[in-house]
């Protein structure tokens, strides 16, 4: 007899997909806080525009090149360990973002910031899509998905607006 088949069936507590939309905001707030926010805050200051796109942009660097770390959320820390840490990481990088001087001489320091915030917010990226590939069954992941999308949207909206 197949042991596997004679033993109860082990029932797996599923998570609605909307508690996605909510992991994944903290992803699309510091896309839009940099892009919105920032971008409108430094042109104000008088930084030419041709200076504040450069900034802007490399904040979606690590988002093109996030493959390259996606192996270590599978084979370090645990999926919630890295949501976790680059949680905090990512809102001390908003912090500092908005606490350093919006003047020129500024500008190469606030780019290192914005490059290494959006690299390890990249990680809640890929953690909480990891969650959701493991937490959600296979008939709901495209909605899921969906409500990955709307966190996104939705961070975007928060972070540009609220910023």
């Amino acid at each position: 007899m197949n042991q596997i088949s004679d033993s109860p069936s082990i029932e797996t507590k599923s998570v609605h997909p909307s508690i996605f939309m909510f992991l994944y905001l903290p992803f699309g707030v510091l896309s839009g806080y940099v892009s919105v926010t920032l971008g409108f805050l430094l042109t104000n200051a008088g930084i030419p525009l041709a200076e504040v796109a450069p900034i802007i942009s490399i904040t979606f660097v690590p988002n093109i090149l996030k493959f390259i770390w996606a192996p270590l959320i599978d084979t370090t820390l645990t999926v919630k360990k890295w949501y976790l840490i680059t949680n905090i990481i990512t809102a001390i990088g908003i912090i500092a973002i908005g606490i350093l001087p919006f003047k020129s001489g500024y500008l190469t320091i606030l780019t290192v910031v914005v490059l290494f915030t959006s690299f390890a917010n990249s990680f809640i990226a890929m953690a909480t899509e990891s969650l959701a590939a493991h937490d959600i069954p296979e008939n709901l992941k495209g909605r899921a998905g969906g409500w990955l999308q709307a966190g996104n949207l939705g961070g975007l909206g928060i972070g540009g607006g609220a910023g």
